[in-house]
């Protein structure tokens, strides 16, 4: 669950109680709310470093065998107790305290089990703080290795696949069938838009809607774009949020990118088993300075994060998936390297804009984001703006998009852009505001007049009339041979009723003719533009993170979350409850609790009993010296009794086995009260 989540379930005053604990006194200081408090790695470090005993060594074990999932609660505190030195009642006070300084969450689900989880973005900042890992750069030994290595071949970051898949959906249409569903084509033209490498996310065994239609890469794209709240499902077709649409485009390039990756994170990090801790640790590196994969595996296995979970979690490794996805979302450079037979793997996070040392900057009417060369080829540079690249995709054939993008206008895309409701004149207006204001070339004006006076004269009505756009198109019909023989009649001087079953060989004709017609066949609820709107600059430069409907209908999903929390019921302090049996320490003698003392055989055995149902440690002074002890269970054997548990202090995390005698004197200790651990 992220923490917006949170935020709309949890009322205001359990939100602001989170502030009170010790852990937030600096960022409450500095007047932050519990929500940006939670958020920010350096409050986060700040918080990690008041976590008391208890709540650290609690937090730090779920991380690191649980990740960024969530874990039943008995089963939190088996493997607590199995990996810790900590009692049951530590255990409980640890999460208690998470709890009340909202760190740690749990639900109830449908037959009574709570399940513990972290927010799911910021289980990394967590992540980081308890555990950290900052991998040197290469030395200049290995940046020898890395120059004899071969980079893996450029991919487009993130957000322009996306655009390019969205900019696809728009040019095939909206429409879905009536199951639901895009139809195949669509979907075959939204997986040709990306660079996405599917092997990767296979990796994770996400389950998404609608497998038999779509392939999980299809899948990945319209989550990402319904979860940025760009397009809904109304009435069998998707429709465009139009101002989300226009307020994400209108992002500067960094921050696009970096709501992707949170929003990538938050995905697949539950999914991921134990990789999450390397996604994590890459995920905090400088960008721009290369690292070695082997120097960062080395350091999480040092932090015993790289071999931890169920055997057959680890048999499975995830390792790669990661590098392998972020290079294919755009975000990573991988060189594959040889060294005496040894394969190596180095690293990098990219730059945003690399030339240019700038990201994307808002329009300015004075400001060349394109040059048009006067053979149609249109070179954009890396700060242009989305909007501008969003209507490219339909003018213009995109020829590359590496650090410098080029498109070419040509005869089909021109005549792709006027089925969507563009003309001559907003073509060329487009093209020379998006100069700079530069007066196009001449020859490219001559080209453009070209094909706007070719394409889409003639247009399919529902009602099979071949209906032209004056009279001298209408007698270029009439007067071709091989098209006048399927006019059924001419009705006025523009018109032509034809047979509904030969509206594809006239098209045919027409467009060998030089002459192509309107793809869509027009009716009366029809809007060309709908489909492929034009978007202008967003005069807000902030966006919300990721967003429900703006109509406030459910937003469609197409890959099912790994553990679907927000479906469940809050609970409130539930370990705190589960401490209650607490009050009744006024129930036994308080020497019991506040000192040590000699008691008689039977007394011991009621302290032990004590012990064992409050799952609290006890005192020993044994052989001069105080040891801390934890029963785990009591023997009775005739008159006799013995006590099996842990000695914390000893090196080995051993259990042994107690008589009575073994100890001169002995006190419960009531955890957060009493010696820590």
């Amino acid at each position: 669950m992220r923490m917006q989540q949170l935020v709309d379930k949890l009322p205001e005053e359990r939100l602001k109680s989170f502030m009170q604990a010790s852990i937030w006194q600096p960022a409450s200081q500095r007047e932050l709310s519990w929500q940006e408090a939670a958020a920010k790695e350096e409050t986060i470090q700040e918080a990690a470093a008041l976590l008391s005993p208890y709540a650290a060594l609690v937090l730090k074990e779920m991380l690191r065998f649980f990740c960024a999932a969530p874990v039943e609660g008995e089963r939190l505190i088996k493997q607590l107790r199995r990996n810790t030195d900590l009692s049951g009642a530590e255990c409980q006070i640890g999460i208690a305290e998470l709890e009340e300084a909202g760190i740690l969450f749990s639900v109830t689900k449908v037959w009574g089990e709570s399940l513990y989880f972290v927010p799911v973005d910021s289980f990394a900042s967590w992540q980081r703080a308890l555990f950290p890992c900052k991998p040197m750069s290469i030395t200049a030994e290995d940046r020898e290795w890395l120059m004899n290595g071969v980079i893996r071949p450029y991919c487009r970051p993130f957000g322009r696949q996306l655009l390019s898949a969205l900019s696809a959906l728009g040019r095939s249409g909206l429409a879905l069938t009536i199951n639901g569903t895009l139809p195949k084509k669509t979907v075959n033209k939204l997986l040709q838009a990306v660079d996405i490498d599917e092997s990767h996310l296979k990796s994770f065994d996400l389950k998404w809607s609608y497998s038999d239609v779509y392939p999980l890469k299809a899948a990945f794209i319209l989550e990402a774009a319904s979860a940025l709240g760009l397009f809904e499902a109304v009435d069998g077709s998707f429709q465009w949020n139009d101002e989300v649409l226009s307020r994400w485009m209108s992002l500067e390039e960094t921050e696009r990118e970096r709501q992707l990756l949170s929003w990538c994170l938050a995905l697949l990090l539950p999914a991921g088993g134990w990789s999450a801790h390397l996604a994590a640790a890459v995920t905090a590196l400088q960008a721009g300075e290369w690292y070695l994969v082997s120097e960062l595996d080395n350091q999480l296995s040092e932090a015993g994060l790289l071999e931890v979970g169920d055997a057959e979690s680890v048999e499975g490794s995830l390792v790669p998936c990661w590098y392998g996805l972020l290079y294919s979302l755009g975000w990573l450079e991988l060189v594959d390297s040889y060294r005496s037979d040894v394969k190596e793997l180095f690293f990098r996070w990219k730059s945003i804009a690399p030339i240019s040392g700038v990201n994307e900057q808002p329009y300015s009417a004075d400001h060349p984001f394109i040059a048009v060369q006067p053979n149609g080829e249109i070179i954009v540079e890396p700060a242009c703006p989305f909007w501008i690249r969003w209507e490219l995709e339909l003018l213009a054939e995109r020829k590359s998009d590496e650090l410098i993008t080029i498109y070419r206008l040509e005869a089909a895309s021109i005549s792709r852009a006027l089925e969507y409701g563009r003309t001559k004149a907003s073509i060329q207006s487009f093209l020379q505001q998006s100069s700079g204001g530069i007066s196009l070339p001449l020859a490219a004006l001559a080209l453009l007049e070209e094909w706007t006076s070719r394409a889409c004269r003639t247009t399919f009505a529902e009602v099979a009339l071949l209906r032209c756009d004056n009279e001298a198109m209408a007698a270029v019909v009439e007067n071709s041979p091989a098209i006048s023989p399927l006019l059924v009649q001419k009705l006025g001087s523009l018109d032509f009723i034809v047979d509904r079953a030969q509206i594809n060989a006239i098209r045919g004709l027409l467009q060998k003719a030089g002459y192509p017609a309107r793809k869509a066949v027009q009716s009366d609820a029809q809007n060309e533009n709908s489909s492929y709107p034009i978007v202008r600059p967003f005069n807000e430069q902030a966006f919300e993170e990721l967003s429900t409907s703006k109509h406030g209908r459910p937003v469609p999903s197409y890959i099912y979350e790994a553990f679907p929390l927000q479906h469940f019921e809050l609970n409130e302090q539930a370990a705190r409850k589960k401490l209650e049996s607490m009050a009744e320490l006024d129930r036994v003698p308080a020497m019991w609790t506040k000192q040590l003392r000699a008691y008689h055989y039977s007394t011991r055995k009621e302290l032990i009993e004590q012990a064992l149902q409050w799952q609290m440690p006890v005192q020993l002074r044994m052989e001069r010296e105080l040891r801390s002890f934890i029963p785990e269970k009591l023997e009775q054997q005739d008159d006799s009794w013995a006590v099996v548990g842990l000695l914390r202090d000893e090196p080995e995390r051993l259990m042994i086995r107690l008589t009575p005698d073994m100890w001169e004197e002995m006190r419960l200790v009531v955890p957060g009260q009493g010696t820590p651990i």
